[in-house]
């Protein structure tokens, strides 16, 4: 890995510089997207949002939901309880089998957060949604990915991403399998304003 990369990596680290490249590449359209054909949250839902970053999601939520965000960049959450105090509810530790709404929550999310983790930490993040998630709520996430048709470019940025663990489509359900037995999925090549590859899961707890 270049220099350079490196340094790319170090500024994304800060939220300003985040949320503009996000912009730049058109990570906003892909949101939009996700929660318009995707979650469709309602009024009143309540959403947990793992590895929430900036507090970026709460700009395409609707107002009345009860947001939960947590992340381990002490930078990201001070912007965020800043700029999104007065809509969510904000920690810097990762979650863990605290109970983060008595009733459970509608959604979960972990957003662009699997490609970061190892297989045992993916499995332990899975398995503390399927315990914050109440019947009838859903796991949300979606990651860069792996795939025999995705372009010489789109591999090439994927390869210079901060994540070490993009998988194959088939290797991020083989983390879900376990605990959710229903899982849709969407691969698309074009969610991006960049060559690139986005796998996203939207898992059901039944019971």
């Amino acid at each position: 890995m270049s220099h350079r990369d490196d340094g790319l990596r170090g500024v994304l680290t800060l939220p300003v510089a985040y949320e503009t490249f996000q912009r730049l590449i058109g990570g906003d359209g892909y949101r939009r997207w996700l929660v318009s054909e995707l979650m469709r949250p309602q009024p009143g839902w309540s959403i947990l949002d793992i590895g929430c970053g900036p507090g970026t999601m709460l700009r395409f939520l609707p107002p009345g939901v009860r947001y939960h965000g947590f992340d381990l960049n002490p930078r990201y959450i001070d912007y965020a309880k800043r700029r999104y105090g007065e809509r969510g509810h904000f920690v810097c530790q990762r979650v863990g089998e605290a109970v983060v709404e008595a009733s459970g929550c509608d959604v979960v999310m972990a957003n662009a957060i699997l490609h970061h983790l190892d297989d045992a930490e993916a499995r332990q993040l899975v398995a503390i949604a399927h315990a914050q998630l109440k019947p009838g709520g859903f796991l949300l996430t979606y990651d860069n990915a792996w795939v025999p048709s995705q372009s010489r470019a789109a591999r090439a940025l994927i390869a210079r991403d901060r994540g070490q663990h993009v998988r194959t489509p088939e290797a991020y359900l083989a983390l879900v399998r376990d605990r959710f037995a229903e899982v849709e999925t969407t691969l698309r090549h074009d969610g991006y304003r960049i060559p690139y590859t986005l796998f996203t899961m939207k898992a059901h707890r039944r019971s």
